[in-house]
């Protein structure tokens, strides 16, 4: 039985797995890479895709290549059509062993240390045998490989709406603090309104990150534009940044011991985050991944509840 991806693209759409990487990367180098190919190969196959299509699909540009308006138009198709193969390789891998298979499974990073290991442990105790593939990345970043079809399930922060795309469950509601250095004149406080600090410099995530969205929405609500003197990827970063004295940062609270700083209550606006589980509708999710699902909407908030009853966070 094949085992992954590459096997299978390889065996049933060798040539569709190469424009995809090309088209995405927009490089025949970058995208002979991700394949695990030479670079020969991959420009061989997609002329020779081209020279049956009788379109070209991408242009030379600069060092890397160009996606035509042809290009552009077969994207989407192919994406939709590598995602439909892999999902049958698992369906396939779900007859053959009912009991295993493999959920492509991607969160923040600021949910790695606590709430996925806690969702990923519950679900093996039923499942012992399914494989997970982690990936960790910016909230657009991991939903954009959601809808791309190389990921089944992300769990992120904000949220965010259910539509006729995607499905969601919320799983906890995360107060959010305002996270100050130890000998910082508001560490004593035991609450504050966030428009108080409208002065102060302020260490955040950069674009893309949901919790960043957030910020930037209390700020706006508390009527002020944050003067950001440091832009970080994760919020172990953005702590030691605060712990430096660079700047005050609104974050979760740390469920870490940090003598280097302190999370102040913020009691307006209300400061809060959704955590909750996204999966797509547009496609057929693979047995497993549907375990997955029906696991998080029926056992996911109960499962970090109890979590949290036995080591709270702080």
């Amino acid at each position: 039985m094949i085992d992954t991806d590459r096997d299978w693209f390889a065996l049933l759409a060798p040539q569709l797995a190469v424009a995809v990487a090309v088209l995405e990367e927009g490089h025949i180098t970058r995208a002979a890479e991700r394949l695990g190919m030479n670079q020969p190969t991959v420009s061989r196959m997609m002329q020779r895709l081209e020279d049956g299509l009788d379109v070209s699909l991408v242009q030379p540009h600069g060092r890397g290549v160009l996606v035509t308006a042809a290009g552009k138009a077969f994207l989407p198709a192919a994406r939709q059509t590598l995602a439909t193969l892999r999902a049958a390789r698992q369906e396939l891998g779900d007859v053959v062993d009912p009991g295993r298979g493999q959920i492509a499974l991607a969160f923040l990073h600021s949910l790695g240390a606590w709430e996925v290991p806690r969702l990923v442990d519950a679900f093996l105790a039923a499942w012992p045998d399914v494989r997970f593939v982690l990936s960790q990345g910016a909230a657009d970043d991991i939903l954009h490989q959601m809808y791309r079809g190389e990921i089944d399930v992300v769990i992120t922060a904000p949220l965010p709406e259910a539509d006729g795309d995607q499905s969601t469950v919320a799983l906890s509601e995360q107060d959010l603090f305002l996270t100050v250095p130890a000998e910082h004149r508001l560490a004593e406080r035991q609450q504050i309104d966030l428009r108080q600090v409208a002065g102060e410099r302020f260490v955040a995530l950069t674009p893309g990150h949901g919790l960043r969205a957030v910020f930037d929405a209390l700020c706006e609500e508390a009527g002020f534009a944050p003067q950001l003197e440091f832009l970080g990827q994760d919020i172990a970063t953005l702590r030691g940044l605060v712990g430096a004295g660079l700047g005050l940062a609104v974050l979760p609270h740390g469920r870490f011991e940090d003598t280097h700083t302190v999370q102040v209550p913020i009691r307006r606006p209300r400061a809060h985050r959704t955590v909750g589980a996204v999966w797509p509708l547009t496609r057929i999710l693979p047995p497993s991944a549907r375990r997955f699902t029906d696991f998080l909407a029926r056992d996911g908030a109960r499962v970090l509840r109890e979590a949290d009853l036995v080591n709270p966070a702080g």
